[in-house]
């Protein structure tokens, strides 16, 4: 990390409520496991993660912001609006996975 001294913020915009992201991981195996949630209508950070301590049950998390409003919509349609990762880690980043393997006939 490298601190860097700077002025009062003047962004170009700012959400005051925005919607977060959730992702539990939990070991299967060999593979993680992923329970994603969408959190909406949140107070604050603090809110999240109190909702966070109380949900995790001992699994591994990230908590992200999302960068724009997206409308509610059923469970199969993913989210797609970016994600600006606050807290936490995947813990499948630069692990590789065997999907299959080729066999000689």
């Amino acid at each position: 990390m490298r601190p860097i001294e700077t002025v009062h913020a003047e962004p170009r915009e700012s959400v005051e409520s925005p919607d977060y992201r959730v992702n539990f991981w939990q070991q299967s195996g060999e593979a993680w496991a992923l329970d994603a949630y969408a959190l909406t209508e949140v107070e604050d950070i603090t809110e999240v993660l109190r909702w966070v301590d109380e949900h995790s049950s001992g699994r591994r998390f990230e908590v992200f912001a999302e960068m724009d409003d997206e409308p509610e919509r059923s469970y199969q349609s993913p989210r797609k609006t970016g994600l600006i990762r606050l807290l936490g880690t995947n813990p499948n980043v630069g692990v590789t996975v065997e999907i299959g393997r080729f066999v000689k006939i």
